[in-house]
């Protein structure tokens, strides 16, 4: 009889993603997670490398599209455990499918489960283990969905938020709302009060806690998804799974889910704007280049642009304010930063 895994904590990184806003460096067969934004490391490595501090390799699983295997071997050779989707169908039929296989693969369903995005920055690994650290213990023991939420630094537009009400006295307060993306003025009332967050897509939860609210809140999807891992039907019934995000599908019908505030570096980078911006909040630079280290780029008169470039040629920015430069092999792309969300119109 085969040996039955560990019940230690078993760590998830959803890797899906197709690209669209950060052309031309990324493509739909190398979305944002495989590129190098940050230091040497790719935002999936450095997302693997903080989580192997947490667990045993044997315990991390990233989920992803098909077409994305051959990359995340190159990328990711030490992580054999790939749970493929045939087609993307956002977070919800992502973590049915992974939950259905982790159990099928046998891990007791009292085992912790913490899930990922493979593509996001966090700036302080120390804080991520301790704060990881209490979510989990917090899970071990309870019938309730944990998320972390971070603590706002800005009246930020993009991203949905979390209000926080009752404190359960152990460092997680109960989830009394969540909050599409707010408008400028209601984002502005939000970072000035303590209780509200914003919400990372980070979760962590007993596998037959979420397993529960797959049964409640999506029980004819939830059914199909497990017969389909069992008899290994999954590329047949995954297109027939709706799609939608596991916000709206479970947390905010959920009545068991509570937030962990992280006072922590964290951004999704969702754009190269974004980038801009959350570099220069790591430093005092006017003009940001990526790689960090290039040699062939010269400013005169110029002010918060952003260059990235993967050549050797010598790139000169005059007289110029809030451009993003990106020069790489599939193309060039330069627009005004405050232009860069219409990227995804030409891709």
């Amino acid at each position: 009889m085969a040996e039955l895994p560990e019940s230690s904590f078993i760590a998830l990184v959803m890797a899906g993603g197709r690209g669209t806003r950060f052309w031309p460096m990324s493509q739909a067969e190398k979305p944002k997670q495989y590129l190098t934004l940050f230091g040497e490391r790719t935002l999936i490595q450095s997302t693997i490398d903080r989580l192997k501090k947490q667990t045993p390799v044997k315990n991390i699983f990233i989920c992803s599209g098909d077409s994305q295997k051959e990359i995340l071997k190159t990328q990711l050779p030490e992580i054999s455990q790939l749970i493929l989707e045939p087609s993307g169908r956002n977070t919800a039929p992502c973590l049915m499918l992974s939950v259905a296989t982790l159990l099928q693969k046998g891990y007791p369903p009292s085992s912790v489960m913490g899930v990922f995005p493979a593509d996001h920055f966090i700036g302080n690994d120390s804080e991520f283990s301790r704060l990881l650290n209490l979510a989990i213990l917090e899970a071990k023991d309870s019938r309730s969905l944990f998320t972390l939420g971070i603590t706002p630094s800005s009246p930020h537009t993009g991203y949905g938020y979390i209000e926080a009400g009752s404190s359960t006295g152990s460092g997680a307060f109960i989830v009394d709302k969540f909050i599409e993306k707010p408008s400028l003025d209601k984002a502005s009332q939000y970072v000035s009060k303590e209780n509200f967050f914003w919400n990372a897509g980070i979760f962590i939860w007993r596998l037959d806690v979420i397993s529960q609210a797959f049964a409640t809140y999506l029980p004819l999807e939830w059914d199909l998804i497990q017969s389909a891992v069992k008899h290994g039907t999954v590329t047949d019934a995954y297109p027939k799974l709706t799609s939608q995000p596991i916000d709206t599908a479970i947390l905010e019908k959920a009545k068991n889910v509570q937030v962990i505030p992280a006072n922590m570096q964290w951004s999704d980078i969702g754009s190269w704007s974004a980038l801009l911006e959350h570099h220069q909040t790591l430093s005092t630079k006017s003009i940001v280049t990526i790689p960090e280290q290039t040699k062939t780029v010269q400013s005169i008169n110029s002010s918060d642009c952003l260059l990235v470039t993967d050549s050797n040629k010598k790139i000169v920015l005059i007289g110029v304010k809030d451009l993003i430069v990106v020069d790489s092999k599939e193309g060039l792309l330069i627009t005004h930063r405050s232009q860069d969300q219409r990227v995804k119109e030409i891709t």
